[in-house]
């Protein structure tokens, strides 16, 4: 310790020594620059005098003086890198308080009170900003992911700016290697440690559901419970929907079903079959609070019950199958959904015509709307993520237009399903088979 401070202390009195030549050089190229400017005061316009000759001599002085002081700036700021290395090594090898206290007022000194030392427990330790240098195994647990030893300090500036950060060793938990083996590390055993700290269960979760699909969801479990909502508070909900809700709670909870074990081992992370459950398990929530709107509540409690039992068990088939997931995606089986979901919804617009006409308006407004931009999207974005939705709204239209021309409505009703829903079909499933690049 006492050599490499020793080592530090004469690297300072050079440093020392440069910026009083500096001090002096400055000062002795100031004085040169105001007696030029006298000469030129005096000489006026004239060329060719003497006093032209003096004006030279001393710019060609003050040319020499500076460059003599850029070249100690320039030792002055070498000087200062090996200063703060010295010191830094110096630091962790004191082993008396007023040893380190004559290490800080170096610093002090040699940055003229405007740098500092610091230490790995300042600098935050291993999730701070040190710099892992070195790991040593560890078979104690209670030393897992700590530090070990700081083996060079640090140093700020006075706005907080690192000159160099502290570095350190860390304990390494492996019970396989021998216990005080030690091991070249870098900071990269942050980010494998962060990745082990985090549970499974969120890891899961962020993959699985914080993407572009989780909006989709929302958005259709946001319609269903407005439209529930509004009828069960109407009053009007199990006079409309009663029969029906019960009713096709079987078909729809097989049909969903079989689609997840279709798709257990070969569904995309991420995608459909992982966001059907988390759908499923939503709309139970709000249907388990809406069936108190129904006559007879029981009944009414299946479509959730069966809702919420199909999202827990596909979810926990998902997580258990992980490991077996090939990751190639959902095929045209995805389309399926489509397909059964607008079956569904054409049995519940079927009912509304007994809703009261606002409500009936409200939600022909709605699926007309949204179908239609996906039919739009279905074309005009049609190789982005959008377009994809679009096209899926666009089939699902399509299919609630057929299903309910088929239950045999008035001719004027009849016409507008078989239009409105071909025109949708043609946009969604024609525009590809014309057009090449989609």
């Amino acid at each position: 310790m006492k050599e490499i401070f020793s080592q530090a202390i004469q690297k300072m009195k050079r440093k020392d020594f440069l910026d009083d030549v500096i001090r002096e050089k400055t000062a002795e190229a100031s004085a040169i620059s105001v007696e030029a400017a006298k000469l030129r005061k005096k000489n006026g316009s004239r060329t060719g005098n003497e006093l032209d000759l003096k004006i030279y001599q001393l710019n060609a002085r003050k040319s020499t003086i500076e460059k003599l002081i850029a070249k100690c700036k320039t030792e002055i700021k070498a000087l200062k890198s090996e200063i703060v290395d010295l010191l830094t090594d110096c630091y962790p090898l004191c082993d008396k308080p007023e040893n380190k206290a004559k290490v800080d007022s170096a610093i002090y000194h040699a940055f003229e009170g405007k740098a500092k030392i610091v230490t790995d427990k300042e600098a935050g330790g291993i999730w701070g900003d040190c710099d892992i240098v070195g790991a040593i195994v560890t078979h104690d647990k209670k030393k897992k992911r700590t530090t070990a030893k700081m083996v060079k300090a640090g140093v700020v500036d006075s706005t907080g700016v690192y000159l160099k950060r502290p570095q350190i060793y860390v304990y390494d938990y492996d019970k396989k290697q021998e216990d005080g083996i030690f091991h070249p590390e870098t900071n990269e055993y942050k980010e494998r440690v962060k990745k082990a700290r985090e549970s499974k269960a969120l890891n899961y979760i962020k993959e699985r559901y914080i993407n572009k699909n989780l909006i989709v969801v929302l958005s259709i479990i946001a319609l269903y419970a407005v439209f529930s909502a509004w009828a069960s508070i109407g009053g009007f909900a199990s006079s409309c929907f009663g029969a029906d809700y019960y009713r096709v709670s079987i078909p729809v909870a097989v049909g969903l079903g079989l689609y997840s074990l279709a798709t257990i081992r070969r569904g995309k992370r991420g995608g459909y079959a992982d966001m059907l459950p988390l759908g499923a398990v939503l709309i139970s929530i709000v249907a388990f609070v809406s069936a108190i709107g129904y006559q007879s509540v029981i009944r009414a409690m299946l479509f959730p019950a069966l809702a919420l039992v199909y999202g827990v068990v596909a979810t926990a088939l998902r997580i258990l199958a992980e490991k077996d997931i090939a990751e190639d995606g959902e095929g045209l089986e995805k389309y399926i959904l489509s397909i059964l979901g607008g079956v569904v919804l054409a049995f519940v617009y079927r009912n509304a015509f007994r809703a009261p006409t606002a409500y009936l308006y409200t939600l022909t407004s709605v699926i007309g709307l949204v179908c239609t931009a996906g039919a739009i999207l279905s074309v005009a974005k049609a190789n982005s993520y959008i377009g994809r939705v679009g096209k899926h709204l666009a089939i699902l239209g399509t299919v609630v237009c057929m299903t309910c021309l088929m239950m045999g409505p008035n001719k004027y009703l009849a016409v507008s399903f078989a239009v409105i829903g071909g025109i949708w079909g043609l946009m969604a499933v024609g525009y590809p088979l014309v057009n090449k690049d989609v």
